[in-house]
């Protein structure tokens, strides 16, 4: 249940409180969205067999969404622009840990039910351990995802639009909106149908094939409306 949509939300929540130098947001919006990439190795278990829950166990929230490489990432960024120079570099490597840590690990651990590899794979914690969610609440969590990158694209073309962007460009982007309220809509029933077993197979396929990898590309093709003057003015 990676919901990486959510992610790029807080992101750009927090890029609208103060100007941030050049960079930074950047860093911020990786740092908030590409913790949940762990989910390929997760997905590529279970299409070669492996119980889902197992494999979620196993490859999801663990190396990218621990501390150890948040932080080792940052460190190679920050090391690489102070040998350049680089002052935009620096900056995406700050902007890199807080959005890593602040705004995907530190929220993965308190809402989403399930462990987090923190200092993976020296320690994980579950505050959840408890819980058990019956199979549709599961499969609602995950046909969530879809409607959780609506409402990131949403306010990222709002964004746009308020930036001057194109009419054509916003056109492309409303339809990515609605493409993925789509799929939402889609699984959104399949939820309540289907076991989990069998709703993860379409649903990850959809998520890992086609939505995730669309979201970030979008997200990389607009930096420069991320960047901006830290999303507070044009």
């Amino acid at each position: 249940m990676p919901q990486p949509g959510l992610h790029g939300l807080f992101a750009l929540s927090v890029l609208r409180l103060r100007p941030a130098p050049r960079g930074f947001a950047l860093g911020l919006m990786a740092g908030a969205l590409l913790p949940d990439l762990d989910t390929y190795p997760q997905g590529v278990a279970v299409v070669l067999g492996m119980d889902p829950a197992r494999a979620e166990a196993l490859f999801h929230r663990t190396l990218t969404h621990s501390l150890f490489f948040a932080i080792g990432v940052a460190l190679v960024l920050a090391g690489s622009a102070r040998l350049r120079g680089d002052r935009a570099r620096m900056a995406f490597a700050g902007g890199w840990l807080l959005g890593s840590v602040g705004l995907h690990i530190l929220p993965d651990l308190l809402a989403w039910f399930d462990g987090v590899g923190i200092l993976w794979p020296l320690w994980s914690v579950n505050l959840w351990a408890s819980v058990v969610l019956p199979d549709p609440v599961q499969n609602l969590l995950r046909a969530a995802n879809f409607c959780a990158f609506a409402a990131y694209l949403f306010v990222l073309g709002k964004e746009a639009q308020r930036r001057g962007m194109g009419e054509r460009e916003l056109a492309s982007l409303r339809k990515e909106v609605k493409v993925q309220l789509g799929f939402g809509a889609l699984f959104t029933p399949l939820a309540f149908l289907l076991p989990a077993s069998q709703y993860n197979f379409l649903d990850g396929a959809a998520f890992l094939l086609w939505a995730y990898p669309r979201v970030l590309w979008i997200t990389w093709r607009m930096r420069s409306v991320v960047e901006g003057d830290g999303l507070n003015g044009a």
